[in-house]
């Protein structure tokens, strides 16, 4: 039973019709009748019961230069049996929305299915899951607004977070009918400190779920302990060349630019992406000359689908991890031995300098598939459900929350490195250090010997590079 029953009274008044209507139908379902509407208009609300020969009734009318509503008279008596069925006519898609949207609100993955089993314990009423969601849906239209009025809405928000968050770009662009063409947001907060950040970005788009089914292009880069930094968004129509030249150009004009610089002037930004041709040719076009890497999951896949073989995909893994040509080699010619085409024809489609770390001439830090774009799709899983409007306002409220929480988690740091980088030197120093050794050239300069793989290797800390590759491709270079 409904844990807060709806009693009705006369004299009681209700600020809108619309209360007034939905206290009715509380009252109906807690005691078990429905009511038929005889009359109802903007000064009279008039209902009785649905039963013919019961005299329930109730009448209520407008007070006078407002919008509220006044109960006159309530005849009480139930001549009925009231109700032997578990379904109920007052039960509508508002009445449960204005039920379920505090709870939606604080939960928002809310299902049907649940709803539909709250409505069952608390009332003792059945409907079906296709109310359910029409009734969530129309619940979310009462949180975020509905998709028509967020996108008439999208100039006014540009104006607004432009006016009040320095240095962010909002950038939106309607047709020639004045309809939503596609839009760009990087918040300053996000812009400023990208260049503190590791100098990489995985570049990705993804399907909005939303009434109109837009795309969500994203830049997202690494902070320093190595948490997902959100840098920029767009909405677009499609994933295709043009829309991803649009985005890549403002995101280096608007945003790099202004505060990445030093990354662009002397080549360190590295842009990771899925290989999709729009990409390969707008990173190629608005970012000449910086490294591109590919996510090698992504060719993986490609890859199997090509020649079907588990080992194969084993091969390129390793292929993709080693540090010394001898192995790069071997894992090919293994390869080979599969399927005689196999490694020519990964060879022709995605040349090694944009996927294996011994010929990728950037700082993929350790990334080599685009899992900085896809754990960003995860968190927006229920942002890309909502209104346009409301999911960039999803998107900021989250970025608050994040950044601050991030500032005050090295305040107690000691020393110039982040907390978690200086927890993985002690651990490498506790684990390795008494398995090498090492003779001095200069004083940047060593011969460093392994007693675990037996080879000698050559370690220079000014340049900050190793023999053995490893260092080059997962650490910031000076």
């Amino acid at each position: 039973m409904d844990p807060h029953p709806s009693l009705l009274q006369v004299g009681t008044v209700y600020n809108t019709a619309t209360k007034l209507k939905l206290a009715c139908k509380a009252h109906a379902i807690q005691a078990n009748f429905e009511f038929v509407t005889v009359k109802s208009d903007k000064r009279r609300y008039t209902i009785k019961c649905k039963d013919e020969d019961c005299s329930w009734q109730l009448h209520a009318t407008n007070v006078e230069n407002t919008c509220r509503f006044r109960i006159r008279k309530l005849n009480e008596t139930h001549d009925c049996f009231g109700l032997i069925h578990t379904r109920h006519k007052q039960v509508t898609n508002t009445f449960i929305a204005t039920r379920i949207q505090d709870k939606l609100r604080a939960q928002p993955n809310y299902t049907p299915t649940q709803i539909r089993l709250d409505l069952k314990t608390e009332l003792g009423v059945d409907i079906s899951y296709a109310k359910a969601w029409r009734a969530r849906e129309l619940a979310l239209n009462f949180i975020n607004g509905t998709h028509e009025e967020a996108y008439a809405k999208l100039p006014g928000y540009c104006k607004d977070v432009l006016n009040t968050n320095p240095h962010t770009t909002a950038i939106l662009e309607r047709d020639d009918d004045s309809k939503f063409k596609r839009i760009f947001i990087s918040y300053g907060a996000s812009a400023m400190g990208f260049g503190h950040c590791l100098p990489i970005l995985g570049l990705d788009g993804t399907h909005l779920k939303s009434k109109y089914l837009s795309i969500l292009l994203a830049a997202t880069g690494v902070d320093a302990v190595g948490s997902l930094y959100p840098l920029a968004f767009a909405v677009v129509d499609a994933e295709n060349d043009a829309n991803w030249l649009w985005f890549l150009s403002i995101l280096r004009k608007h945003v790099l630019e202004p505060h990445a610089s030093e990354n662009l002037e002397n080549g360190t930004l590295v842009l990771l992406s899925d290989r999709q041709k729009g990409l390969i040719d707008g990173v190629a076009s608005v970012f000449p000359g910086l490294r591109h890497g590919y996510c090698l999951r992504h060719l993986e896949e490609n890859f199997h689908k090509q020649f079907k073989n588990v080992e194969l995909k084993k091969l390129l893994w390793r292929a993709a991890r080693s540090t010394q040509k001898e192995d790069f080699d071997a894992a090919l010619q293994e390869m080979r031995g599969i399927n005689a085409v196999s490694a020519s024809w990964l060879l022709a489609h995605a040349p090694p300098e944009h996927w294996a770390e011994l010929y990728f001439a950037g700082h993929r830090y350790g990334h080599l598939t685009s899992n900085i774009a896809e754990s960003l799709n995860s968190w927006l899983l229920h942002a890309r459900e909502l209104p346009i409007l409301a999911m960039f306002e999803c998107i900021r409220h989250q970025l608050m929350d994040w950044y601050c929480k991030r500032r005050g988690g090295e305040g107690n740091t000691v020393g110039l490195l982040v907390k978690p980088i200086a927890e993985k030197l002690q651990q490498l120093v506790k684990d390795r250090a008494c398995r090498y050794r090492f003779h001095a050239s200069t004083s940047t300069r060593f011969e460093v010997s392994s007693g675990i793989t037996m080879v000698d290797y050559l370690v220079d800390l000014e340049t900050r590079t190793c023999s053995c590759h490893v260092w080059q491709s997962s650490a910031v270079m000076g």
